[in-house]
């Protein structure tokens, strides 16, 4: 488990504000650090997957990455009202789609 941790943090740890030891250290303390392992390699992969789909790949800057980091942790709570989640509503419809492995729009 502690691998796939490091893995997700390797790829959005640097919008955290947090190191890899103190978010490894999250997980143990957690009550079921299976199922926090699962839903943060959810937020990893719907992060990549917006970014293949709507950024070409590429980041933006810090500020926005960590935005883009913020709605999907709250989607990932179950928010799904685009509105609330701190993005641009158009934005916020794709990081959703993304993170529920939905198609296209």
């Amino acid at each position: 488990m502690l691998e796939r941790v490091r893995v997700v943090y390797k790829v959005v740890g640097p919008y955290l504000s947090t190191t890899l030891e103190q978010f490894e250290v999250g997980f143990m303390r957690d009550m079921h650090p299976d199922r926090e392992v699962a839903v943060w390699c959810s937020i990893t992969g719907a992060w990549i997957d917006y970014h293949e789909k709507h950024l070409d790949g590429e980041t933006l800057p810090d500020e926005d990455e960590k935005k883009l980091l913020g709605a999907l942790i709250a989607i990932s709570t179950g928010v799904d009202d685009v509105e609330a989640l701190g993005v641009p509503v158009d934005v916020g419809r794709r990081l959703l789609a993304c993170y529920l492995g939905l198609g296209e729009e």
